[in-house]
């Protein structure tokens, strides 16, 4: 299986991305889940990016373009591991939903 990108928030882009070819979720769900990597991108700056791994396991990741001396690495990493902590449940669901959708995801 490939990585998939559910949803993508870039600070370089001003935008945020999601992907609707991975299957129908309540706006609900998107909007919590996508207003939380919106305040990550805020406070660390560079990208947030949530998906499923190769292992078919969510994945929540913050990073930068080569170059970008204002992001803030040390941010990223832990409001990430604070979204992981406090969102797992959504999370876990998360992961549930797109197994449950992608048959192939367990292959």
């Amino acid at each position: 299986m490939e990585k998939v990108i559910l949803a993508y928030v870039s600070q370089y882009q001003e935008k945020y991305y999601w992907n609707e070819d991975a299957g129908v979720l309540p706006d609900a769900v998107k909007k919590e889940i996508l207003m939380n990597m919106i305040f990550i991108t805020e406070e660390a700056g560079g990208v947030c990016e949530l998906g499923i791994n190769e292992e078919g396991d969510v994945y929540i990741d913050s990073y930068c373009e080569e170059g970008d001396l204002g992001y803030d690495q040390v941010s990223g990493r832990l409001l990430v591991s604070e979204m992981e902590r406090t969102k797992s449940e959504l999370l876990s669901q998360l992961q549930t939903w797109y197994r449950t959708t992608h048959p192939e995801a367990e292959e």
